[in-house]
């Protein structure tokens, strides 16, 4: 009881109620009133854990408009506002597959049923703490006199859990200082005892690290087979793929993703940047297409990806052969119906003109695209995909000696992406800038050196 008192949490849920009780209850357990913040949102999250760390996170699903607890926790982690010492629970009443499949690929620390217990508390948290306060104890150990004071340790672990805990804990510090060897010991070693799946996920992420791809996919395809519900293994496969060219096969991974967890926006991004490597508009365009109501309010949401899915408006009304839907097709119209909200606009000047330009290509107007192109400032390119939508006017305008200006600039997204998706990206612009040699326009080849 003593270690939750001397915690602090934040609590994030829309309910005024919930809210009230979850703090009355902590303060029943001993937690000082101090210790304890609550929020209705998202933003009032962020808000928070940019002012303070908390030793616990206590985050609903659901929280009515705006982002989802998926989706700031997706934030929090990519803006490094929580660290690994961060306890994360996910505090709902749905149980659906969806929601537990989201939710895996980012580990939280458990789960807590609506409406939350004292006895869930005092179990789940106090577990999770003491897993912390060993952890710590083997970071100083390992950082005062290194690995030989790290060992002995091990046999002194308060309980099981925080065993594999440790082992897991440790064997990241070891990959972050390069010892490849020691850490895939230390994981061997725990696995002699225990069948824990972390420890062979871990494995495999180290061989990816070192470069060891058939190796490490190998291992990943056994995982899988004995283990087809896990994403993460399905998420690492798909990487491993992708920086193999192994095309068929990330696209199998990450349909099989998909169907687990329907509302992944990375798995998504990444399906639709290898249909346009390959020039499969047909299936990149309904993927396009679906993001535009999973994409505001998530961490992925950018001008350029929502200039993509515009993008994707514009392919579909050329390939339909509507002239006159080309012809009176606007920006803001156009997004607000895709994403569903009239209140929602596309931003970044950017990625504005170019889909512009692009209307202007595909009604035959290519000098007032020309014109559009040329006032372009640098500074309004602020992501890949304003990049490619810019690339893919100067392509259908015969143009690649304009190319490289925009390839060079920094765009880098101001959101997390897999290595694997930057691979892919990096590829798509690419090619865009490569003559072509059938004379077909837009016909993209695989850059064989990348």
């Amino acid at each position: 009881m003593e270690i939750l008192a001397q915690s602090s949490y934040l609590i994030i849920d829309d309910s005024n109620i919930i809210q009230t009780t979850t703090r009355a209850l902590l303060m029943k357990l001993g937690v000082p009133m101090n210790n304890i913040i609550s929020t209705a949102n998202a933003k009032g999250a962020v808000i928070a854990c940019s002012k303070r760390r908390f030793d616990i996170l206590l985050i609903d699903h659901n929280l009515g408009t705006g982002s989802t607890g998926l989706q700031l926790l997706e934030y929090l982690h990519h803006k490094k506002l929580i660290s690994r010492r961060t306890l994360v629970f996910i505090v709902t009443g749905d149980d659906s597959q969806d929601v537990f499949f989201g939710y895996s690929q980012h580990e939280p620390d458990g789960y807590l049923i609506k409406p939350i217990r004292s006895g869930d508390i005092i179990k789940r948290v106090s577990a999770g703490l003491l897993k912390r306060e060993y952890c710590d104890t083997l970071q100083q150990a390992y950082i005062n006199k290194g690995l030989p004071s790290v060992k002995p340790l091990f046999a002194k672990a308060p309980e099981t859990a925080a065993l594999k805990s440790g082992i897991l804990f440790v064997a990241d510090l070891l990959t972050e200082q390069q010892q490849y060897d020691d850490a895939q010991a230390m994981l061997a070693g725990l696995l002699q005892v225990h069948n824990h799946l972390p420890a062979k996920i871990k494995q495999a992420e180290i061989h990816v690290v070192q470069k060891n791809y058939k190796q490490a996919l190998d291992q990943i395809n056994q995982l899988i087979k004995a283990n087809p519900f896990n994403v993460s293994l399905l998420k690492l496969k798909t990487t491993i793929c992708i920086l193999t060219e192994q095309w068929e096969e990330v696209e199998a991974s990450i349909h099989r993703h998909i169907q687990l967890h329907s509302g992944n926006i990375e798995q998504t991004l990444t399906l639709i940047w290898v249909h346009l490597i390959h020039q499969e508009q047909d299936k990149a365009i309904p993927l396009l297409v679906k993001t535009a109501q999973l994409l505001p309010h998530s961490m992925w949401d950018t001008p350029g990806r929502r200039g993509m899915i515009l993008f994707a408006d514009l392919l579909s009304l050329q390939q339909k052969k509507d002239s006159s839907g080309l012809v009176n097709w606007r920006l803001d119209g156009a997004w607000s119906r895709l994403c569903n909200d009239p209140k929602s606009k596309l931003r970044g000047k950017g990625a504005q003109k170019a889909l512009l330009a692009i209307q202007a290509l595909m009604i035959d107007q290519p000098e007032k695209a020309q014109s559009i192109l040329a006032v372009i400032e640098e500074n309004e390119v602020t992501d890949t995909e304003t990049v490619f939508l810019i690339s893919w006017a100067f392509s259908q305008l015969d143009m690649p000696e304009k190319l490289p200006r925009y390839q060079q600039l920094p765009h880098n997204n101001q959101t997390p992406v897999s290595e694997g998706l930057a691979n892919l990206q990096h590829i798509a612009v690419a090619n865009l800038a490569k003559p072509n040699a059938t004379g077909v326009k837009n016909e993209i080849v695989l850059d064989e050196t990348t």
